[in-house]
């Protein structure tokens, strides 16, 4: 990317934050790339080529139809932008990678192996509705001990 952008184009690399589960429980991870192997870029001046962008190092190509390179008109890019903007507002806001209605699984204790849905959350334990000899019964379960579904 700060070859392209050293060459005067304008570089866009959307990154999404997700949680990850370590030893210690969920934390939230390094921003991640939204589209991998993928950037946007767009010349700064309209007399610029795209020429010397597929000998750049780093880059393997750019993606075309045929030999026409792909456009991307600004209504889906601002989208894809107002997209990334929101998850990152919404990962600021999140305590626990668990949110109410979320499909989980149970991958330790001595409920391992059950699944059920998260009906609340807290900062150490998720209340999870799961079917117990034929009736919903709510749990609370450590997040360390739960996986997504």
């Amino acid at each position: 990317m700060r070859k392209l952008e050293e060459q005067g184009y304008e570089v866009y690399l959307p990154m999404l934050t997700q949680w990850q589960k370590t030893r210690e429980g969920w934390t939230k991870k390094k921003p991640q790339v939204m589209f991998p192997r993928y950037s946007f870029v767009r010349c700064a001046r309209l007399e610029q080529s795209i020429a010397p962008i597929r000998s750049t190092p780093g880059v393997t190509g750019l993606v075309t139809f045929g030999t026409i390179p792909a456009t991307l008109d600004e209504a889906t890019l601002a989208a894809i932008r107002a997209l990334v903007e929101s998850r990152a507002r919404a990962m600021d806001e999140q305590r626990a990678p668990f949110q109410p209605g979320d499909s989980v699984q149970i991958a330790a204790g001595p409920l391992k192996g059950m699944s059920g849905i998260v009906s609340a959350v807290a900062d150490e334990r998720v209340s999870v509705l799961l079917s117990l000899l034929g009736r919903e019964k709510s749990v609370a379960v450590p997040t360390a001990h739960l996986t997504l579904a």
